[in-house]
């Protein structure tokens, strides 16, 4: 089994981070474009390719305010794998993103791909989204 495991740190506070990754304004200013309401249960549906015509949807199995969210692919390139937790962290320089997605079969040529990616989204897109207010969502990110 392989992970994919990321920690940026954001100069930012935990509730600005938190809304960045629960509300459909802010994941689709950093990653893509997203329909969703921050309740457990829901769905948060993400779109991506030329057109939006590429559809992941995504559970949101926990909530907690300024300190974690959850998710399970429903359906998509990632189901089977086990949740996406984004754990938000303290650091004295504002707050840390954790980030795990574990559960990975192995570490093959899509693994490798999607590890970069969300390394690039975290890095770059999220953290300047936070700290500049401009983040770089699909399909304005780099083609790797």
């Amino acid at each position: 089994m392989a992970d994919i495991l990321h920690r940026v740190v954001i100069e930012t506070d935990a509730d600005s981070l938190y809304r960045a990754l629960t509300t459909s304004e802010g994941l689709s200013s950093w990653w893509t474009k997203c329909d969703t309401t921050p309740e457990v249960g829901n769905t948060a549906t993400f779109y991506f390719g030329e057109k939006c015509d590429h559809i992941v949807d995504m559970e949101i199995t926990g909530l907690t305010p300024g300190k974690q969210v959850k998710w399970k692919c429903l359906e998509g390139p990632w189901a089977g794998t086990e949740d996406f937790t984004f754990d938000i962290v303290p650091d004295e320089r504002g707050v840390a993103l954790e980030f795990a997605n574990h559960g990975w079969p192995e570490a093959d040529k899509f693994f490798m791909h999607c590890n970069c990616k969300w390394g690039l989204f975290f890095g770059n897109s999220l953290k300047n989204y936070l700290e500049t207010g401009t983040g770089q969502p699909h399909p304005m990110d780099p083609r790797i």
